[in-house]
C-alpha cells in the first residue's frame, strides 16, 4: 500500500489542507495505515511535483498562505489504476515479537511485562477503534456526501478489529503459557 495513493483517495472526496488530511487519516484509515503529519506533507510535495495534485493558495491574515490540495485528472487516473492492481502481502515488522522470539534471554517476569504491555496496548487500540472510527467514518461519509462508500470503509474497520482481536487472544495465550516455558539460560562461563 502506498501513502500517496491513500492521500489521493482522500482528496477525491474534496480539496483539503495538509492539516485536514492528517485529521482525515486519523479519523478514517488509522486502523490500517498509521502515518505522521510530516509524511503527509512530504508526500503532498511529491504528488504536486508529478502533477497528481494541484495547490490552491489561500491568503490568511497574520499567517502564511494556506495550501489547499486538489486531486488532478491525472491523479484520479493513477488512483483508479492503483485501486485495480493486486497488492500482494504486506511486509511484517513486529519488534515486540523479536522480544518473544529471544525471550529465553529474559527472566519470566521481564517477558511477562512485555506481553502484559502488549495486551494493554491492544486493548486500548481496540477500544479506540471500536468507539471512534465508526462515528468518525459516519461523519466523513456525511461531510463528503459519500454514504455509499461507508460500507466499504466499515469493511476495512472489521478487518482491523478482527486482526486486533486475534493479536489480543494470541498475546493472552502466550502470557498464560509462560509458566510452562524453560527458564532464562545461565551465562556460560569459559
Amino acid at each position: 500500500m502506498s501513502l500517496p495513493h491513500l492521500i489521493l483517495g482522500i482528496l477525491k472526496y474534496g480539496p483539503q489542507s495538509g492539516y485536514d488530511l492528517n485529521k482525515a487519516f486519523q479519523a478514517s484509515v488509522e486502523h490500517f495505515w498509521n502515518t505522521e503529519q510530516s509524511q503527509i506533507y512530504r508526500s503532498l510535495a511529491k504528488l504536486h511535483e508529478v502533477g497528481w495534485v494541484e495547490i490552491e493558495r489561500v491568503a490568511q491574515e497574520k499567517r502564511p498562505d494556506k495550501k489547499i490540495y486538489h486531486i488532478t485528472e491525472k491523479g484520479l487516473e493513477v488512483l483508479r489504476d492503483w485501486l485495480a492492481m493486486p497488492q500482494g502481502l504486506a511486509s511484517s515488522h513486529e519488534a515486540w515479537l523479536g522480544q518473544v522470539f529471544f525471550g529465553i534471554e529474559l527472566s519470566k517476569g521481564q517477558l511477562k511485562q512485555v506481553l502484559e504491555q502488549r495486551i494493554a496496548d491492544l486493548q486500548q487500540q481496540l477500544a479506540h477503534f471500536e468507539q471512534t472510527i465508526p462515528t468518525s467514518a459516519a461523519l466523513y461519509a456525511e461531510t463528503y456526501h459519500a454514504a455509499s462508500d461507508l460500507p466499504y470503509w466499515l469493511l476495512t474497520l472489521d478487518y482491523g478489529l478482527q486482526k486486533l482481536h486475534f493479536d489480543l487472544r494470541w498475546a493472552q495465550t502466550a502470557l498464560a503459557s509462560l509458566d510452562h516455558l524453560p527458564e532464562k539460560r545461565e551465562e556460560q562461563k569459559e
